[in-house]
């Protein structure tokens, strides 16, 4: 008795080559066009955060282009003042040049001394096992200097991409609820211009709420590590908060960047070896406050995100667009977990399911 071949669907296989091809053609343009989709989705983004300010200025009867221009005035203004406040200290603790940075590396000499003094017993027997004298040739080291006009020209790309994140932020902020408004024109019946209002007000409140409720908690960070190492005695403590509560915001690579630096910096400032363990085992304490108590108990166990997602999409955007992928990557995951929570169709349930704890 022969059993029938399984009945192969030729569609499926289309629409399975299709999706790859499709697939290969965004990540494509998405590398190629970095300098342009970059700042837009920064730019989106700040849009979301900073649109409950405008809404609040407007409401005292203040023109909409007026409290956009004022926000993000008061955004440039911020940032240029904390730069300023911040650029000695991040010279003196991050310049590999620096006093600081040289006191670090005899630290890490002094403690790798004893492997040090075994591969360099190990590098004599194999020299005299040779005798061929190859230990005693000269290197001749070269150092090129790059001028004034490469460093500009270097700078370009990024100076371009800065102008264009605010120039475009300006305007989402001052074009308000326009996209919405064109939107509802052109669907066809009342029933789904309603549904798309809802669904579009939902959405724009919770990722604005979600990314006020993460600064907050990360300028909160900033001020309690900053007031810890002032007790612990760690010099330049509001350069360290600050520059933690930057890097707490992308996650996973932030927080252990944050750890290496601190521990680099007591190793440095620190004399004692129960002072300098101090320092990173306070921080680590406090980022375990803030993951796993805080950061639920605020943002809300819902907007919680896979693990395994979420280190993906950072790898991701990581490799494709680099500092600033990684800086995007878990604000688009949010996007589209909140958007796959409002949006009742079947391929977004799929992502919202995927992308969830």
């Amino acid at each position: 008795m022969s059993s029938e071949p399984p009945v192969v669907n030729p569609l499926r296989g289309i629409r399975v080559s299709l999706f790859l091809m499709a697939a290969v053609a965004v990540g494509a343009a998405l590398w190629f066009g970095k300098q342009l989709f970059l700042p837009i989705v920064l730019a989106v983004l700040l849009t979301l955060l900073l649109t409950p300010a405008v809404d609040f200025a407007e409401r005292f009867w203040m023109p909409r282009w007026l409290g956009s221009l004022i926000v993000v005035v008061a955004l440039l203004a911020g940032a240029a003042a904390a730069a300023t406040q911040l650029a000695a200290p991040a010279q003196q603790w991050l310049n590999p040049k620096s006093t600081e940075f040289r006191k670090l590396e005899s630290r890490i000499r002094e403690l790798l001394a004893p492997l040090s003094d075994l591969q360099g017993a190990q590098e004599r027997m194999a020299g005299v096992a040779d005798g061929d004298g190859a230990g005693s040739r000269k290197r001749e080291v070269v150092v090129e200097r790059a001028g004034s006009l490469s460093v500009l020209r270097s700078a370009q790309p990024l100076m371009a991409g800065v102008v264009s994140t605010v120039v475009l932020l300006y305007f989402l902020l001052a074009s308000g609820d326009l996209f919405l408004r064109k939107l509802i024109r052109v669907l066809p019946t009342l029933e789904d211009k309603k549904r798309a209002v809802g669904i579009a007000r939902t959405i724009q409140v919770e990722i604005g709420r979600y990314f006020l409720t993460i600064a907050t908690i990360n300028v909160g960070l900033a001020v309690v590590t900053a007031g810890v190492l002032t007790a612990l005695g760690m010099p330049s403590a509001v350069f360290w908060g600050v520059l933690v509560g930057l890097l707490n915001f992308v996650p996973y690579a932030g927080p252990g960047a944050s750890l290496v630096l601190l521990t680099a910096g007591a190793l440095i400032s620190m004399d004692d070896w129960v002072s300098i363990s101090a320092v990173p085992l306070s921080y680590f304490v406090l980022t375990l406050i803030e993951g796993q108590f805080l950061q639920p108990l605020l943002v809300g166990r819902r907007l919680r995100l896979n693990v395994v997602v979420t280190f993906l999409s950072i790898v991701f955007w990581g490799w494709l667009w680099g500092l600033g992928g990684i800086i995007v990557a878990v604000p688009i995951l949010v996007v589209l977990k909140i958007c796959a929570d409002h949006v009742e169709t079947e391929p977004m349930n799929a992502i919202g399911e995927l992308v969830s704890q």
